[in-house]
């Protein structure tokens, strides 16, 4: 098998088991994404919330309007509780599996306003990153990669070869 099949088969792996638990976040197409990380709760990025009632958009289509139920404003990170339905939970790591390292290849994941899925491909560049947020709230210990994200991306999965959520796109 040839590297760039290697790529390719990786590609379509995480994507097939990453992708089914990305969401859409907001009206109108979205203004982010976020993922189901449990069954009933999404994960997304705080700057993406306009109040505690939000439009869950899940990639078959259908449209549910979930609840904030905690903000961590410091980390631009929030979660909702929403009806998934039968919507799998994004998978995570091993316990004790260590977190991203340098020059690990990794997905980055979401959906597009008009349906189908967007996966762009990237590596860890840095890990232990700090940077300005929203409303230049100071994020540390972040992981920076390389995939490129698109206009709502926020808040969708960042996940490793095998599928599994390592970080949420913020910035």
């Amino acid at each position: 098998m040839s590297a760039l099949d290697e790529l390719t088969s990786a590609i379509a792996g995480a994507a097939a088991r990453a992708v089914p638990a990305v969401v859409r976040i907001g009206r109108d197409g979205g203004r982010g994404a976020g993922v189901v990380f449990r069954p009933g709760l999404v994960l997304t990025c705080s700057h993406n919330l306009r109040g505690q009632a939000v439009t869950v958009t899940f990639g078959d289509g259908r449209v549910a309007t979930g609840e904030v139920r905690g903000v961590d404003s410091e980390g631009d990170l929030a979660v909702v509780a929403v009806d998934t339905a039968d919507i799998a939970p994004i998978s995570w790591p091993p316990l004790g599996g260590g977190g991203p390292v340098l020059g690990q290849a990794v997905f980055a994941v979401s959906l597009l306003p008009a349906g189908g899925a967007r996966v762009t491909v990237g590596h860890v560049s840095a890990t232990g990153a700090a940077f300005r947020g929203p409303r230049g709230r100071l994020i540390t210990d972040g992981v920076e990669h390389t995939a490129v994200v698109g206009r709502g991306s926020s808040g969708g999965p960042v996940v490793d070869r095998d599928g599994n959520l390592i970080g949420i796109n913020t910035h």
